[in-house]
């Protein structure tokens, strides 16, 4: 393979320096909206004749008054040019147009400290490529990257004159402070690096090498191919800039390797900790990408189009714009579009969507559901809103036998290929399909193929028959070795398809004699019993149709088949030791993480993985590409009408309201 090199699209600089002489806008708003603060509110004022406003109005006022550095000063050399094809494909986003500044977008959550929409919205990877894909991977964050022949040195280039939030400087200091004083510290990382910063991405894999060049410039080293580290700094497990670069310069004043003990204490005292540094490192002064929805990290530099400022309302959550967000769209302007982000928090996902029959949201996806489409559609006209149904990133609903639970009959059971091949037979997928879809999705073809997608049930009963379970009690489901066969299937509320979908299931396989128990837990419960291995069955997602198959994932292995997947995690030391069929995807996952992401040797192999999933049945995934109903206000621009509905989240910096 030859040698890979990702530039960003470069903008042209005389664009930016004439972008410094914009008109005199309005002030920005001082505190917070109400809870039912329209979508967009007074238009933008307009630049002078003639000109094109390259920032928003609040910011060129600022910058009129002397509290804020003009903008050639506050954007990087090389800023990330945001165009058609970008960040959604121009498939997707057919209309794409540069924007107007203004409004503010109101959405809402249901958890205290957490919004999800907004952070995915807030999400910044180190690098990134259309539509939430690994294909065509390019610079964001960092500004390029090349992988060297043998898919070991990673040497990335950062934007010259990126700064945070605050103002400051992002250079290879972040990086290093990340590397050598954060996951170099026991106290903080008593493990080392984290598996993403591995070979092979695996607990158990050599940690890489950092290598500083200059203030910009730095190298990561694998001690083995591991060009899979791309798409680990890309989407996976939608991680972002902070995996590897952290405000130092604030970070600092809180690590001990800087900063003395006596001068934490007031911090620490305050937080009931005595020296436990780490503690109050950790838990209160660090805001990692998962952390942006948190009132603790309000105030904290980063990175993202909004930052977080304090709201006077309790349960609102604000974020105005950053002054300092590497961004532009082709014209040069500025991003993102949008002044300010409000997000209010309700008692439920129900209160959520009773919001959006209101009128109140003008963008909503992680809440929404299929089965309200016809309750949107009712009231789209006057709550002022359209429903879009595009993709859903994830298999919405799998049935996960757990193949190393510890019943030893289950065992023998669950390990036959027959079994498995049986279960899928006899879920009738059309129905589930109308039923609990609404028509909008579509059998598995691709993770579970076309035989064993039918719905067959002669050849389901033939194939228990075979496996000898032909002894049955007197309500007709089926017996082994004398004794009654059942199956407790164990599902939390992570989702509103999983727990119907599982009861049809359970009553679709009493046509072919399997009793399936269905029980809903506690989420939290649910993890720990996974964890534990003592989940025999459950309902879940999976990824295998996203930028990936998940298949070959340890992940999906823990669900399937926990103890193989722990053996597999501890490289032996644990757990027990799987078959052959489990080896052969350990073997693909791991010549997949070697590859480079997007690559044609990647998308083999990704390949390769499907067929060997078609082949085993490791899961019972019961329906692909099944829509997802997304809502945007009606006067919202650059939304996707196609693709994933959770990649037009992280476009957020692209929407803008037509006034």
């Amino acid at each position: 393979m030859g040698k890979l090199k990702f530039l960003s699209v470069l903008v042209v600089l005389a664009m930016l320096l004439a972008a410094c002489g914009g008109g005199a806008p309005a002030a920005p708003p001082a505190d917070a909206p109400a809870a039912d603060a329209p979508a967009a509110e007074a238009p933008a004022a307009a630049a002078p004749s003639g000109e094109v406003a390259m920032e928003a109005p609040a910011l060129a006022e600022a910058v009129a008054a002397g509290t804020l550095p003009a903008l050639e000063e506050r954007l990087p050399a090389v800023p990330f040019v945001v165009g058609p094809g970008v960040l959604l494909s121009e498939a997707n986003v057919p209309n794409w147009a540069p924007g107007q500044y203004g409004g503010t977008l109101n959405t809402a959550h249901s958890v205290a400290d957490w919004a999800p929409d907004v952070f995915v919205m807030l999400n910044e990877p180190l690098l990134q490529a259309p539509d939430l894909s690994v294909q065509g991977i390019q610079g964001n964050v960092l500004e390029s990257f090349e992988v060297s022949d043998d898919n070991t040195v990673f040497t990335f280039k950062m934007r010259e004159g990126l700064k945070w939030s605050d103002g400051e400087p992002v250079t290879t200091e972040d990086v290093r402070f990340t590397w050598e004083n954060i996951y170099g510290n026991e106290k903080l990382y008593p493990s080392g690096l984290p598996a993403r910063f591995r070979t092979g991405f695996t607990p158990a894999g050599d940690p890489m090498t950092l290598d500083i060049i200059d203030d910009y410039n730095f190298t990561l080293t694998s001690s083995a191919p591991y060009g899979g580290f791309l798409r680990n700094i890309t989407i996976e497990g939608w991680n972002g800039y902070t995996e590897l670069i952290n405000p130092a310069h604030v970070l600092k004043k809180w690590h001990i390797d800087f900063t003395p003990i006596e001068d934490m204490k007031a911090e620490l005292e305050a937080n009931n900790l005595t020296e436990e540094w780490w503690t109050l490192f950790n838990q209160q002064k660090r805001c990692q990408s998962w952390d942006v929805t948190r009132a603790r990290c309000i105030g904290y530099p980063t990175l993202t189009p909004w930052v977080s400022v304090a709201s006077e309302t309790p349960g609102v959550m604000i974020f105005d714009r950053n002054p300092y967000y590497f961004k532009v769209d082709t014209e040069g302007k500025q991003l993102p579009y949008i002044d300010r982000i409000v997000s209010v928090q309700v008692e439920d996902v129900e209160m959520v969507n009773q919001r959006v029959l209101n009128g109140d949201v003008d963008f909503l996806r992680e809440s929404t559901a299929l089965v309200k489409v016809p309750l949107y559609k009712e009231n789209e006209a006057k709550g002022g809103f359209r429903t879009v149904l595009t993709d859903m990133h994830v298999d919405s609903s799998n049935l996960f036998l757990n193949q190393t639970f510890e019943d030893e009959t289950w065992r023998k059971v669950s390990q036959d290929i027959r079994f498995r091949q049986a279960l899928s037979l006899a879920i009738n997928r059309d129905e589930i399909i109308e039923s609990v879809y609404y028509g909008f999705a579509e059998k598995p073809l691709v993770s579970v193929g076309e035989e064993f997608s039918q719905y067959d049930v002669a050849k389901a009963n033939a194939l228990l028959d075979e496996m000898g379970m032909t002894e049955r009690d007197a309500n007709g489901m089926r017996m082994v070795d004398g004794k009654p066969f059942s199956i407790l299937l164990e599902h939390g509320a992570h989702a509103p398809d999983l727990e119907p979908v599982a009861e049809l299931v359970s009553e679709q396989l009493k046509e072919i004699g399997i009793d399936l128990q269905v029980k809903r837990i506690d989420p939290n419960l649910w993890t720990q019993r996974q964890d534990a291995n003592e989940l025999q069955a459950t309902m879940f997602w999976s990824h295998d149709q996203g930028w990936d198959s998940d298949y070959s994932g340890s992940d999906s292995f823990r669900r399937t088949g926990r103890a193989w997947a722990l053996w597999h995690e501890t490289n032996g030391a644990e757990g027990e030791e799987p078959p052959q069929w489990v080896k052969d995807m350990y073997d693909l996952d791991a010549a997949r993480w070697s590859s480079v992401s997007g690559s044609d040797e990647f998308n083999k192999l990704k390949e390769d993985t499907f067929a060997w999933a078609r082949t085993n049945l490791p899961v019972i995934t019961i329906v692909e590409k099944v829509k997802y109903p997304m809502i945007a206000a009606q006067n919202l621009r650059n939304v996707a009408d196609a693709g994933y509905a959770i990649a037009s989240n992280f476009a957020g910096e692209q929407l803008w309201f037509e006034q």
